[in-house]
Formats: C-alpha cells, structure tokens, sequence
C-alpha cells in the first residue's frame, strides 16, 4: 500500500510558511527555493513506493520504456515497415519513446500532484508549486536513468556511442525539463476545478504521441499531410526538443528550429505556467475541500 505523501519529512519552519497570495512572485520563488530539498524527498519518494511492492522495484523505470519500445519496433519496425532504409531506425524510435515518456508521465503526474496532497496542503503552508515541481524531477531521474540501456543500445547495434556531439544533450534537457514544468503547472491548474480532464489527459499524451516525430520523421508525414495539419505539426513543440535529442544521442544534424523553437517552447511555457499556477494558487484549498 502506498504510504501517503503527508507522512513525508517537512523542512523546518522557514519564511515559506508565510506566504500569502499578496507576496510577490520574486519572493515566492525564493520560498520555492528553499524548498527544493522538500521536492527533491517527495520525487524520490515517490518512485521508491511506485516500485515497492515489485521483485525488480527502481529497475522498471528502464523496463518500461525498454518494454514499450519493443512492442513499436515489432509493429512499426517490422511489421508496417516504416523504419524505410534507416540504418538506426532502433535508435531514431528509442530516442523519440524515451522522451516523449519523460513529457508524458510529467504531464500525468503533474495532473494529480496537487488533489493527491489536498490533506498536506490543508495542514502545511509552503509554495504549493512544489508538488508539481516534485514530478517533474522524478521524471527527470526516471529519464536519465533510462539514457544508459539506450546508450548500450544505439551503441551496440549501430556504433552510436556518446561523442562531442553528446554535449547537446544538456541543452536538450534544459529545455525539456522547462517545458515539462510549464506543463505540469497548467495541467495541474486545470484539473483542480474540472477534475474529469484528469480521466482524459492520458488519452490526450497519446495523441500527442503519435502526431509527433516519435515513430517516423517529420518530414515523411508532411510529405501528404492537408495543409493545417501539416502546420501543426510543424510548430509542435516536440518536434524542435526531439530534433535536440537526436543530435546528441545519435549524431544527427540538427536544424535551425530544433533550436530556436525548443528554447521558445520553454521558456513560453514555464513562464505562463509559472503566472497561472501562482495567480490560482490561493484557491487550491476551497478546490479541494
């Protein structure tokens, strides 16, 4: 049984505890700051109970993408042929699942960090963005452990071992990871008053999935696309984070826009989730009682 997340360990009193939705947004970062240990406790918490009730435990955090990465090469790999001349389709394809699942699971647990904790913020004063931030790192830790059976990987059956070109692979992160808070905070802000869209944001990640250049190239799906999905994929913000990836992880060339447009995502997206979590965070507590 999963041990609630309230019997966690709270830091000792601090001026976080005296936030109020008049202090402004500077000094509830700074409150956010002295937290980070608190968040850094509940992420690592959170993925020993996810496990803990399993033989192999922490290790299915590389199973699963491992799994799940299997099962698409056997039906797009093999059997609907789309790795189409792709001398590393198995690389291009796990590069593109290992990221998205990253996205995917912050975006999910982002959903029910906060009504998962309604009694922890009923009883505790402390800048609720944690719980989300809280999330995102464990799926930051779950992401980066899943890099090292993708190196043995890529590296073994294609001789794409770590380069030079792996130094992108710290842009990328930052940038994925800004995305993915931003993320989070809006759907968490969006689930708290309408609690359904939590049932559907599963469905919704998958979607996403498969509009984005996971599983093949984006250029081979504009190539017949009608004109507005084409230019829906073309601003998709994974499009531009995985182009990064696969510059850093599989030696590829990277475009113009892979740069430009996972930078803007970024910081586009955690600015206005960190502006829309704030401004709604003084109603968590009549949301959820």
């Amino acid at each position: 049984m999963t041990p609630p997340v309230n019997c966690l360990p709270v830091a000792n009193p601090s001026p976080a505890l005296s936030l109020s939705s008049r202090d402004g947004l500077g000094t509830y970062l700074v409150a956010l700051w002295r937290r980070r240990h608190f968040a850094w406790h509940m992420a690592m918490g959170g993925m020993r109970s996810r496990n803990s009730s399993t033989t192999l435990g922490l290790l299915w955090w590389m199973l699963d993408p491992l799994i799940l990465g299997g099962v698409f090469l056997l039906v797009f790999g093999v059997i609907l042929n789309t790795r189409r001349g792709d001398p590393n389709y198995i690389g291009f394809l796990l590069s593109g699942l290992f990221a998205f699942t990253y996205t995917r699971t912050t975006m999910m647990r982002g959903a029910n960090a906060v009504s998962s904790n309604a009694s922890l913020i009923a009883t505790q004063r402390f800048p609720r963005m944690v719980l989300p931030l809280s999330a995102v790192i464990e799926g930051a830790v779950a992401f980066s452990v899943s890099l090292v059976p993708f190196f043995l990987i890529a590296g073994f059956s294609n001789g794409d071992w770590p380069g030079l070109h792996t130094l992108v692979l710290l842009p990328a992160i930052v940038f994925h990871t800004m995305f993915n808070l931003g993320l989070s905070l809006l759907v968490a802000c969006l689930v708290i008053p309408f609690r359904d869209i939590g049932n559907v944001v599963g469905h919704i990640a998958r979607i996403w999935m498969y509009l984005s250049p996971v599983i093949w190239p984006l250029d081979e799906r504009l190539a017949n696309a009608p004109q507005t999905l084409a230019r829906m994929l073309e601003y998709n913000p994974m499009a531009g984070i995985l182009g990064l990836y696969r510059t850093a992880l599989l030696d590829r060339t990277s475009l113009p826009y892979h740069w430009w447009g996972s930078a803007a995502w970024a910081l586009g997206l955690l600015v206005l989730g960190v502006i829309v979590f704030r401004r709604m965070e003084h109603k968590l507590p009549r949301y959820l009682t």
